[in-house]
């Protein structure tokens, strides 16, 4: 992956590109707090389909240095200065976890330059939690710190890694574990930049802005997944006319990092058929 600075409302972003070629281009907003090293698996399966990837870390993660504060229009407006910064006029858009949100009201302020949106494992908070064990407890923590940042000392504490990570996300790779616990393992201003961000992205009517949606849509989702119950995503699939729903019995809310392969194949066969058809609709 290629790296590229973006400059906008007086931060640095960094921004990543998988491919260099005019092949189609695939915003992939990844979640609050993760760095663009994540996906560089995903942006490789994408190549081996046709699709070239871009990506940037989010207001919130350990990169960009910024105020503490954080909107969802500040998150949309990064999404687009990183494509006009990049040239790229017509793009399918994709977000995982709370980038799903990102991407969903990035691909209506697109209009007509977003070709197709697809959320993996979207915390698309229909109920106002994500409901799931996990997912629930970190909200629940992101909610109070922004509400009162004096409590971010408090719950740095409470969260800081004390090497029993893999057990609780699931995950048993240790570089993935490390870099997907990155926020917790800094300071209590890169915890408080992390709760804004992650709160930022839920301050709005899912239910509302999905029935907005007017590009062909894919939801994807995982039973297993302890982070983001699945049933947001059942949801947010039935109030989009004509959208895609995708649900498997395993793999967990981390399968876009363990199982690049799987996660760039569906969403490929998906990004393809939008381009063939118009709609994303499987071939008969």
């Amino acid at each position: 992956m290629r790296t590229e600075d973006v400059r906008r409302d007086g931060l640095v972003l960094r921004a990543a590109v998988c491919g260099d070629d005019d092949r189609p281009a695939v915003l992939f907003v990844n979640a609050v707090g993760m760095e663009n090293a994540l996906l560089a698996g995903l942006g490789e399966h994408f190549r081996a389909h046709g699709l070239n990837l871009v990506t940037w870390e989010l207001r919130g993660s350990p990169g960009p240095e910024g105020p503490a504060a954080a909107t969802l229009e500040d998150h949309v407006a990064d999404a687009l200065a990183v494509l006009d910064t990049l040239g790229l006029t017509r793009v399918h858009v994709a977000g995982w976890c709370t980038g799903a949100s990102i991407a969903l009201f990035a691909t209506r302020a697109l209009g007509a330059r977003a070709l197709s949106f697809t959320s993996v494992d979207g915390a698309l908070l229909f109920d106002g939690v994500p409901g799931a064990r996990l997912g629930n407890a970190v909200f629940d923590m992101c909610a109070k710190i922004a509400a009162d940042t004096g409590r971010a000392g408090f719950y740095h504490e409470a969260v800081r890694p004390r090497g029993n990570e893999s057990a609780v996300l699931g995950v048993f790779d240790e570089e993935l574990t490390v870099m997907l616990t990155r926020p917790y393992r800094r300071d209590v201003a890169t915890l408080t930049r992390f709760a804004s961000g992650i709160h930022a992205t839920c301050d709005y009517d899912p239910a509302a802005a999905c029935a907005r949606l007017s590009v062909p849509s894919l939801f994807m989702a995982r039973e297993d997944d302890e982070m983001v119950g699945h049933r947001n995503a059942r949801r947010a699939a039935e109030a989009v006319a004509g959208a895609r729903l995708s649900v498997l019995p395993k793999g967990g809310h981390y399968a876009l990092f363990t199982d690049p392969a799987g996660s760039a194949a569906e969403m490929a066969a998906f990004m393809h058929a939008v381009a063939r058809t118009g709609t994303g609709a499987p071939a008969a």
